[in-house]
């Protein structure tokens, strides 16, 4: 069972028009975006409930899309 996120929730990305900003939930390989959350706690977990190859990290998502980017200080 997923934990789901509350994407339209998260702070807007005021760098980026219709992105958010939170902790993602991604496969780098093949690359797979899961979902983003207000909290790494609840990123984390999820990474928990998947397995291996699975990873957190903050950046910006599109909201309605699979686009992610990371790296972002949070």
């Amino acid at each position: 069972m997923s934990i789901r996120s509350l994407a339209k929730n998260l702070p807007k990305d005021p760098d980026n028009s219709g992105w958010v900003l939170g902790w993602g939930v991604i496969q780098s390989k093949p690359w797979k975006f899961v979902d983003i959350y207000a909290s790494k706690d609840a990123a984390e977990a999820e990474v928990a409930n998947r397995g291996t190859g699975y990873q957190v990290e903050y950046g910006s998502h599109e909201l309605g899309t699979d686009n992610f980017m990371g790296g972002i200080q949070p």
